[in-house]
C-alpha cells in the first residue's frame, strides 16, 4: 500500500513535525487549564465584589420615624436595589437588561447568586434593621470587563503558544540536524562508495552513541559481504581454472579427430556435438567469471541502451525464423547495467525461444519507471506444466534439447545486475520475461 503523500518527507521533518504538534497539543491544554482557573478566579472575585457591595448597603440601611426603611444615596451605585418587606421597591436602580430577574429575587429569604446569560450577575440577600424591619438588597455587576480580560487573556495565550511551537520547531530542526548530520554523511559516503570503492568503510571509532554503533555494525556487515564476494570470486575462478583445462583438452581432441577425417558418420556428428557442447560450456564458464568478477566492481559508467543490447541478440535469430521486433524506442531506453552483463542475460532466453519457435519469435519492451521488461515469446509447444517449476534450475534440460543451464544463468546475470526472468503467461508459445533496471 502506498503511503500517503504528506508522510513522504524526510525523517527529519517527521520528527521536527512531530515535535511541533506535540507542542500545540501541550499548548492548547495548558490554555484550556489556565482559561478554566481563570473563570474560577474571575467567578469568586465577582461573587466577593457582590458580597461587598450588598454588606456595604445592608450595613447603613435604616428605619426612618414613618416606620419605612431609608437608604443614604451614597451607596446605592447604578445596579442596586432595595426592596422592602413585601417585595416593593424602595430605593436604587437596575440594568435594563437586568431588572425583571432583580425584582424576582425581591421576596428572597436566603442569600442567592443568579447569572442573567453572560452579561451580568446578580447577588441578593435579606436584611433586618436594628429597628426589625425587614428587606432584600440586590446587587448586580457587568461581566463585560471581565469577559474582555478572559478574551484578552486567551489570545495572548494562544500569541504565545504560536510563538512557543515555532521556537520548539526551529530547536527540533536545529537539533535534529546536528543529530541527524552524521547519518547524512554516512549516506553520501555509501552513495559515493557504490559508485567507486567497494572497500571503504565508515570508521567512525568505538561505539559511544546510536550513530557510530551503526557505523560499527554497517561496517561489519560490509565487510561480510565484500568477504563473501570474495570468497564467490576465489570459488568461480578456482572452478573455471579446474574445468577449463579438461575442457579445452576435449574440444582441440574433438577439432582434431574432425581434421584428421576419415570417420563414419555417427562419429563425425558425435564429435561435431562434443566440440559444439564444449564451446558452450566455454562460454558459460566465461560467463559465470565475468560475474563474479564483477561483483564488488565500480558501477561506474556501467550503462548501455537498450538498442545495443538489441543489436547483439538479434542476430541470434535466424534467417528461416520470422523475426517479429515491436521494440521502437529502444535508443531512448537506458539500461542501468553494462552492455556484456545485460546481452548474457537476454541471449540463453533468445535462444532458448529460437530453438523452440517453429516459425516466429517475438520481442516486444514494456517501460517501467524503473525498469525495462523485455518479453522475448514464440510460436512453439510452450512450456509443459511438469517443468515450469525446475524450469531454471541448472542442468535441467527441456524437450528441445540444450545443455540446461542457460535460463539458470540468465536469471542469475539478470538478478546480479537487480534484474531478473520469468515465465509469463502467453497465447501460444512461451514468453520470457527478462527485467532490466532502468536509469
Amino acid at each position: 500500500m502506498r503511503a500517503p503523500r504528506w508522510l513522504a518527507t524526510s525523517f527529519r521533518s517527521q520528527l521536527v513535525l512531530t515535535t511541533m504538534a506535540l507542542t500545540a497539543v501541550g499548548m492548547v491544554l495548558v490554555t484550556l487549564g489556565l482559561q478554566l482557573i481563570l473563570h474560577r478566579i474571575i467567578e469568586g472575585n465577582l461573587d466577593q465584589v457582590l458580597h461587598d457591595r450588598a454588606d456595604s448597603v445592608t450595613a447603613v440601611v435604616d428605619s426612618s420615624p414613618s416606620g419605612h426603611l431609608k437608604v443614604p444615596d451614597d451607596v446605592l451605585e447604578p445596579g442596586v436595589l432595595v426592596f422592602g418587606d413585601h417585595g416593593d421597591v424602595v430605593a436604587g436602580t437596575a440594568w435594563p437588561k437586568a431588572r425583571y430577574q432583580m425584582k424576582q429575587l425581591a421576596t428572597v429569604t436566603s442569600p442567592r447568586t443568579v447569572a442573567v446569560g453572560e452579561k451580568y450577575r446578580l447577588y441578593a440577600t435579606p436584611f433586618t434593621t436594628e429597628s426589625g424591619l425587614r428587606g432584600v438588597v440586590v446587587v448586580s455587576e457587568s461581566r463585560h470587563a471581565y469577559e474582555e480580560a478572559e478574551l484578552y487573556i486567551m489570545l495572548t495565550s494562544l500569541l504565545v503558544g504560536v510563538l512557543v511551537v515555532v521556537a520548539v520547531g526551529l530547536v527540533a530542526r536545529l537539533v535534529t540536524s546536528r543529530a541527524l548530520a552524521p547519518v547524512a554523511q554516512m549516506a553520501e559516503r555509501a552513495t559515493d562508495w557504490s559508485e567507486h570503492d567497494l572497500g571503504r568503510r565508515f570508521e567512525l571509532g568505538p561505539p559511544t552513541n546510536e550513530i557510530s554503533a551503526l557505523g560499527a555494525t554497517l561496517d561489519g556487515l560490509l565487510e561480510r559481504v565484500a568477504m563473501t564476494i570474495r570468497a564467490e570470486q576465489r570459488l568461480t575462478a578456482e572452478l573455471a581454472h579446474e574445468l577449463r583445462t579438461p575442457l579445452a583438452a576435449i574440444q582441440g581432441s574433438a577439432d582434431l579427430a574432425l581434421l584428421r577425417g576419415g570417420l563414419s558418420e555417427d562419429a563425425r556428428v558425435d564429435l561435431e556435438q562434443i566440440a559444439a557442447s564444449s564451446r558452450v560450456m566455454a562460454e558459460t564458464i566465461t560467463t559465470l567469471l565475468e560475474l563474479a568478477r564483477s561483483a564488488g566492481e565500480s558501477p561506474e559508467s556501467a550503462t548501455c541502451r537498450l538498442s545495443d543490447v538489441l543489436d547483439a541478440v538479434v542476430p541470434l535469430v535466424p534467417d528461416e525464423l520470422v523475426l517479429d521486433n515491436r521494440v521502437t524506442d529502444a535508443a531512448s531506453l537506458r539500461l542501468a547495467a553494462p552492455r556484456d552483463l545485460v546481452v548474457r542475460a537476454v541471449s540463453p532466453v533468445t535462444e532458448n525461444a529460437v530453438r523452440h519457435a517453429r516459425s516466429r519469435v517475438c520481442l516486444e519492451a514494456v517501460a517501467t519507471a524503473t525498469s525495462v521488461e523485455l518479453r522475448i515469446g514464440d510460436d512453439g509447444p510452450g512450456v509443459q506444466e511438469s517443468v515450469r517449476d525446475t524450469l531454471f534450475a541448472p542442468g535441467i534440460a527441456g524437450p528441445g534439447g540444450g545443455t540446461g543451464l542457460g535460463l539458470g544463468i540468465s536469471r542469475r546475470v539478470a538478478r546480479s545486475i537487480g534484474g531478473d526472468v520469468e515465465l509469463a503467461d502467453g497465447d501460444g508459445g512461451a514468453v520470457f520475461v527478462v527485467r532490466l533496471p532502468r536509469l
